[in-house]
């Protein structure tokens, strides 16, 4: 007992998928808090709220890539586990996300969600 919980944010612009990820973190009782952001800019501003310790990212949020985000997301919380989720993890990787600021990549196709949040909620070395 007395196990730290963590505070998330989950980040797509895709509602459902955002909503599913939501209620699974909210049964998981490693879980305090969580905030959804749907784009870039309302990323950064619940980041800034929340304080997370573990990010889920879409890697493809509207007009806009993760790649793209990754370093204001990181500046914005750089204590944070950033995991980049993505249906094409080969495009994630060319896009250098781990270079860019996130801990993992994630896959959508033929893994399970519950893997993406054992990822994210991995605690940081």
């Amino acid at each position: 007992m007395g196990a730290v919980t963590q505070r998330v944010l989950v980040v797509d612009d895709e509602p459902d998928l955002r909503r599913l990820l939501r209620w699974l973190l909210e049964l998981d009782e490693r879980c305090s808090g969580i905030a959804e952001a749907d784009d870039s800019e309302s990323a950064l501003r619940e980041a800034a709220k929340l304080v997370p310790h573990a990010v889920i990212l879409d890697f493809m949020l509207g007009d806009t890539t993760a790649d793209v985000m990754l370093p204001a997301l990181r500046a914005a919380c750089p204590e944070a586990r950033i995991v980049v989720y993505t249906a094409a993890p080969e495009r994630a990787e060319a896009a250098e996300v781990i270079q860019r600021g996130a801990d993992a990549v994630a896959t959508k196709a033929g893994g399970s969600i519950d893997d993406i949040i054992e990822l994210a909620l991995l605690r940081k070395p």
